[in-house]
């Protein structure tokens, strides 16, 4: 096609008149074409060796230094860096620079007016080599389009700047398509490298608020219409849905980078225009196009209507029954906006600051909290803001309220009795705390890893201060105390206002350094940094240290804060963006909107699986691997004929069968499954599914999310032996030796960097070394200043600031012409020597101003009092503290972006590594860290196991911008999400308006007032429990659940009469005592008795105490078995509840490290596993932490024995469950049937139990069998402490005395006295 006589096609470039020329550059470079570069060295010059200053960052000449810029000539030959064998370039890879090479020569040169040619040889060459996927040429491409030694910023004013008229539309479309298709290409907007100069590119596109891409958009949208109804025999050039998609795509992402475009005026019409002409150019509603330009422009309606405020006010009046299991108020509430109350109180929750400023910690009144209840008033009444808006509250809500209101009590008792901040121990009432007083800022520094920090000092713990430094190292190791990303608190007092200042702990450090933990016995120092970014924390730490202000530092144990900003920070981005998928099943409209009258929703099939000859292939599940067997999404879901087909072909039951083929061909999926009925077994043959459709499907990794470690270890481990290998799991605390090899931070070893990234890396690394000189150096001089205001320290500030005042120090001669020598005038200037022989005498007193000070220095500085040179010399260390912490804030902050671009390229390491997986494996806290890296990756299916006990926020944080089917397997009827605040909790009368420990997985089955309800695939064959267990959440919550053959033939528990009793008793529990700082209930004697029952079952030889689990709902009687059984049995505490006890501060802090040998190593890790009398492992844990565990033997100690009844945890049913369905052969409960028959489902329980005989008051053992006599020296000893627990008294003596008999049945003691007088003596050495 020839570059001339292209006008009479019916296009042009927009006149130069109209918005000023696009073809004016810099001087008369316009002209000069590529001859007019030639000469020069630079990234586009022909200058082969590296320059210098630009390998350090800092070339003077820039564009015309005639050496060169080119990075990867500084990545070949900078001789600093070893020496590596070059990998042999292939003939692809040739081919790949040669046509980079070739597509780089058009933008060297600037645009030429209609030329049509280039512009296609430039879009189309561009998207190729994107499209070609070689890392070094698309990482360099959107550098060199963004690069002003070249002419792409041209290039793209010249295709945006198009007019078409109506003979020219195709033409206009045509050469519209590949630029669309290039910038939204995968590998720029994905790309973590190189976003920088994306981001640059898109700015540069959008133009002022958006005035220079909408305007084109706008014309593409009519020439789109115009092409398709101009009377041409041939079809247009280019995918015209393409080109749809990929403008959508465009201006979603222009928006998210261009947030004022979104005030545009001609946006609302492009978006119309975008919304009708799928209709207009008849695009199948059924296809997947069609679904996702649907999606793109109800995401731009909703950012536009957020950015103007255009928000819906129509609401349908209220009425009809309530459909949920949760009783709410339907009485309707007052209307309140936020914003007002203090200064982090805004209507926008992406304008609120994560952590709580120090005006909100004061305000002492309620704050603004939404309720969950769709039918309570919101001051947003767009759906998706409300959602949004609520449970970005209320998370934030959950994780600082109760911190907020315990500081803010603390921060007005110590300015009332600053004597508060030297208190040893500090009582925040339910908020758990360490606190160690007399610390102080030691030092700031900064560090190009991690940044600005400070070393903060505080007394050695007092029981530290004696041990040898190994000890201490020991203690402090073995300790969660400080744990790095705890989040801190110094509160201090300036004058007589108190003032905090949030930190992290950024490093634990107990050896190699001077100042450490343990390195001196007087005085611990922790290294921190500063929690929030902003100048005035900043100068708050730097006024610390130079001050060397005391205070206390306040710890939060469990409070991480990478655990839950970015989720909250996620939920702020959505909020920015209006982004919510799968929006219509997350917030379903009210029944009888836009017609649907059905009480459940009717999801399609996921959009990948819309088209017309897609079909799941279910070969990889089939017990024939001779078969065939395949899924159409056409199918009906429950059909079935399909569903006796896959049950005789799979090893699936039928309710698994159902709800695989429900999790298939719904895009937002639920699965149901009760205790014991496969989850896990059926969540793998769905992903073996869905992996024999990635390539067509083009999926991507599916990611797998749980919401613990132990679950997620589990799962993976699943996968792994039945074949699928490439799994990446993301996480440092997997316990699971299958999965060592297969974490990213291993895997993401063996992937290089490109040449580019390299040298970015390299580039940064300079910078940051420099700007931690700099900053060093900057610190250290505010410090000398502070220590040492003297004529060395602030002659250059009085030079700069005050001239006149600096002149009369500069040179002083007295009255005999001699120069004054030795100590500084200005030293003795302060110290009042000098002027003791002046003859002005002293005019100024502290009633002037500093500023009437400053006038009279200026004239005279030695008419000034010593007293008000005092005050000079402190006002102009303020100021000099001041100018150098601006100066230190800024140069930090440059710093940042460099170390921010440094973390870019190591996340996108990451991202190419996830990208090749097969699966990801994530917890939700994981998936919360790292939820920066996961939204680049293209990934189509999600799977979150474990749904009912995620919270809905970490919920809205997995739906990913890329994914399109979302899976979640769960029970809600199982234990709820976990809250910190009790108010925001179902289980709290306020808690009901909240409902924050209510997953999505519950709201969205259970179903809300008047709104249809999410189908739900229940399992219902249970392989867990003998069905005596099994009947008990068969008759109080799972109804249909079938018991499977294999548990009918469990064997009974050996030692005992019963496999499933119930022991009950009247011994009171020990109750929460706040001033003694117990926290949680306890029942001495169910601990005497579940100690005895569980050696007695582990002596009859059968069962290992691996076997067994003993359970507990409070971490107060977790503590005290614990305490109780750690001499006979190897203690397994899962870390959930190690965190639980530390956080309750149920953690003795003189047990951590008391056994101690000299190097420093624990007595418990020295001494073998063997030395303990019962040689194995014995699990003990805490009923909120054991969900999906199971044993074959389960012991529980339900703790609570009062006459008021009160049950406190287990109260819900959800609990009972849990509680009740995890053990397998037997299950023993040790509680106060009197207290617990207050709850209607205990009534029930206990009913069941006791109407088989299996509740009583004293146990039941069977006959003794006397082959070897092991039996009965087992069954003495627990006796004997059954007796010692009912009676106080010795197990000796109740052995030898006749109460024995009366309280141990008649079949008990079936034993001959032969039989006894021949074990006499063995048995009493055993009790």
């Amino acid at each position: 096609m020839s570059q001339h006589g292209k006008s009479g096609r019916g296009w042009a470039p927009r006149r130069a008149s109209d918005r000023g020329s696009p073809w004016v550059r810099r001087g008369d470079s316009r002209n000069q074409g590529e001859q007019g570069r030639t000469h020069r060295g630079g990234r586009g010059g022909g200058g082969q060796n590296i320059c210098r200053g630009f390998r350090t960052g800092h070339c003077r000449f820039g564009a015309n230094c005639r050496f060169s810029h080119d990075p990867a000539t500084l990545v070949e030959q900078d001789p600093l860096r070893p020496v590596r064998e070059r990998p042999e370039i292939t003939p692809e890879q040739q081919q790949a620079r040669a046509d980079y090479n070739a597509w780089k020569r058009l933008i060297k040169s600037p645009p030429i007016p209609s030329d049509t040619r280039t512009m296609e040889m430039l879009w189309g060459g561009a998207l190729a080599v994107l499209d070609e996927g070689d890392r070094e040429w698309t990482q360099l491409l959107p550098r060199d389009l963004d690069d002003e030694e070249y002419y792409g910023r041209e290039h793209l004013q010249t295709l945006l700047s198009m007019v078409a008229n109506s003979n020219g539309c195709r033409m206009f479309v045509d050469l519209a398509h590949p630029f669309l298709l290039v910038i939204t290409h995968r590998t720029m907007l994905n790309c973590l490298s190189v976003d920088t100069f994306v981001g640059n590119l898109y700015n540069y596109i959008s133009g002022s608020n958006g005035s220079r891409a909408l305007p084109f958009f706008n014309r593409l949208c009519r020439a789109i219409v115009e092409a398709h109804f101009q009377p041409f025999t041939t079809e247009l050039g280019v995918n015209v849905a393409g080109t749809l998609i990929a403008m959508s795509t465009a201006i979603c992402e222009l928006l998210r980078r261009e947030r004022r475009a979104a005030f545009h005026e001609d946006l609302p019409g492009i978006v119309d225009s975008l919304g009708s002409i799928p209709d207009i150019i008849d695009i199948d509603k059924r296809s997947s196009t069609f679904q996702v330009i649907a999606n793109r422009v109800a995401e731009l309606r909703a950012m536009i209507a957020r950015a103007n405020g255009l928000l819906d006010q129509h609401e349908e009046r209220r009425e009809g029954s309530v459909s949920t299991t949760v009783v709410t108020s339907t009485y309707p509430r007052d209307l309140v906006v936020p914003g007002g109350r203090h200064d982090n109180d805004k209507m926008d929750i992406a304008k609120i600051q994560i952590l709580p400023t120090e005006d909100e910690i004061r305000y002492n009144l309620e704050e603004y909290l939404p309720s969950t209840d769709p039918e309570q008033l919101h001051f947003l009444a767009d759906p998706t803001g409300r959602h949004l808006d609520i449970q970005f509250r209320l998370l934030r809500h959950d994780t600082f309220g109760g911190l907020k209101e315990a500081l803010g009590g603390l921060l007005t008792a110590v300015e009332k009795e600053p004597a508060l901040l030297n208190k040893p121990k500090l009582n925040l009432g339910d908020v758990q705390v360490h606190s160690y007083p007399n610390a102080y800022v030691r030092y700031i520094s900064y560090d190009q890893r991690r940044g600005l920090e400070s070393q903060i000092s505080f007394p050695q713990l007092p029981l530290l201060r004696k041990k040898l430094p190994s000890e201490r190292r020991t203690y402090w190791e073995e300790s969660r105390r400080l744990d790095e990303g705890t989040l801190l608190c110094f509160l201090s007092l300036r004058g007589s206002d108190g003032s905090i200042l949030f930190f992290t702990v950024s490093e634990k450090s107990t050896a190699g350094k001077e100042t450490s933990l343990c390195s001196e016995s007087h005085q611990s120092t922790i290294v921190a940094k500063l929690a929030t970014h902003n100048q005035v924390d900043v100068d708050s730490m730097i006024r610390l240290s130079c001050q060397n202000t005391r205070g206390v530092l306040i710890e939060f144990p469990g409070v991480l804060l990478a655990t839950f900003v970015p989720i909250l920070e996620n939920l702020q981005s959505m909020q920015q963006q209006s982004r919510l998928p799968f929006r219509r099943w997350v917030i379903p409209d009210r029944i009888g909107a836009n017609g649907n009258m059905s009480p459940f929703l009717d999801v399609p099939p996921p959009i990948y699986a819309r088209g017309a000859r897609f079909t799941f292939s279910l070969n990889a599940i089939l017990k024939n691997a001779d078969e065939n067997l395949a899924l159409s999404p056409n199918t009906a879901i429950d059909d079935p004929t399909t569903i006796d087909e896959l049950e005789a072909k799979t090893r699936l039951d039928r309710g698994q069968c159902r709800a695989l083929v429900a999790a298939l061909l719904r895009e937002f999926a639920f699965i149901q499954g009760p205790p014991g009925t496969g989850k896990s077994y059926l969540g793998v043959d769905l992903i073996r599914v869905l992996l024999s459709c990635k390539s067509e499907a083009m999926l991507g990794p599916i990611i797998v999310v749980c919401y613990t470690n132990h679950a997620l270890d589990q799962f993976l481990e699943h996968l792994v032996r039945v074949g699928i290998e490439k799994i990446i799991r993301i996480g440092g605390r997997s316990q699971s030796t299958i999965l060592e090899g297969k974490n990213l931070s291993i895997v993401s070893q063996g992937e290089t960097k490109t040449r580019f990234e390299r040298f970015l890396v390299a580039e940064a690394y300079t910078r940051l070394e420099t700007a931690e000189k700099t900053i060093s150096k900057r610190l250290g001089f505010l410090h000398s200043v502070q220590k040492r205001p003297d004529w060395a320290n602030l002659e250059r500030h009085l030079a700069n600031r005050y001239p006149r005042i600096h002149a009369q120090f500069a040179m002083v001669d007295d009255d005999d012409g001699f120069e004054t020598v030795g100590r500084d005038s200005f030293d003795l200037w302060v110290s009042k020597k000098y002027s003791s022989d002046s003859k002005e005498p002293e005019k100024t007193g502290s009633s002037l101003s500093t500023r009437e000070l400053l006038q009279v220095a200026a004239q005279n500085v030695q008419c000034v009092s010593t007293q008000d040179r005092h005050r000079l010399v402190e006002y102009w260390v303020q100021e000099i503290r001041e100018d150098g912490t601006n100066q230190v804030f800024e140069q930090v902050k440059s710093a940042e972006g460099f170390r921010k671009q440094q973390i870019g390229i190591y996340d996108d390491v990451d991202r190419r590594v996830l990208q090749t997986a097969d699966v990801i494996g994530v917890t939700t806290t994981g998936l919360a860290k790292k939820i920066s890296t996961l939204k680049h990756v293209r990934c189509k299916v999600v799977i979150c196991e474990e749904a009912g006990e995620v919270m809905e926020p970490h919920m809205l944080s997995a739906l990913l911008p890329s994914v399109e089917h979302f899976i979640q397997i769960g029970d809600h009827q199982q234990l709820r999400a976990k809250v910190t605040n009790h108010s925001l909790s179902l289980e709290s009368q306020k808690g009901a308006l909240y409902q924050l420990d209510r997953s999505q997985f519950e709201r969205l089955s259970v179903g809300e007032r008047e709104r249809p309800r999410l189908p739900v695939a229940q399992l219902d064959v249970q392989r867990r429990m003998r069905p005596e267990i099994a009947a008990l959440v068969r008759e109080t919550i799972y109804p249909g659940l079938v018991d499977h053959e294999t548990t009918k033939g469990l064997p009974d528990v050996v030692g005992t009469r019963s496999n499933v009793f119930w022991l009950d008793h009247d011994n009171v529990e020990e109750g929460v005592k706040q001033d003694m700082h117990q926290k949680s209930h306890s029942n001495l004697w169910e601990v005497e008795f579940t100690y005895a029952l569980v050696r007695h079952i582990v002596r009859q030889g059968v069962y290992q105490s691996s076997d067994i689990a003993v359970l507990t709902p409070y971490s107060g009687q977790l503590q005290k078995l614990r305490a109780k059984m750690r001499n006979e049995f190897e203690i397994v505490l899962n870390e959930r509840d190690q965190e639980t006890l530390a956080k309750d501060g149920l953690v003795n802090e003189e047990d951590i490290g008391e056994n101690q040998h000299a190097d420093g190593q624990s007595e418990s890790a020295k001494r073998p596993l063997q030395k303990k009398k019962l040689s194995d492992l014995l699990r003990i844990a805490t009923v909120d932490n054991f969900q999906g565990e199971e044993a074959k033997i389960i012991v529980i100690s339900l703790v609570r024995s009062n006459k008021d009844k009160k049950v406190g945890f287990l109260k819900t049913t959800n609990r009972i469950n849990v509680l009740l369905s995890r053990a397998q052969h037997g299950m023993f409960l040790i509680g106060n049937t009197k207290t617990y028959s207050n709850i209607p489902m205990w009534a029930k329980v206990l009913g069941m139990l006791q109407a088989t005989d299996s509740s009583a008051n004293r146990m039941t053992l069977p006959d003794l069998v006397l082959k070897e006599g092991a039996n009965l020296r087992a069954t003495v000893v627990f006796l004997g402490a059954v007796i010692a627990a009912r009676r106080s008294v010795t197990p000796k003596a109740c052995i030898k005395s006749s109460p024995v008999l009366s309280l141990v049945s008649a079949s008990t003691v079936r034993v001959t006295t032969a039989a006894r007088n021949q074990h006499a003596a063995k048995t009493a050495a055993f009790v």
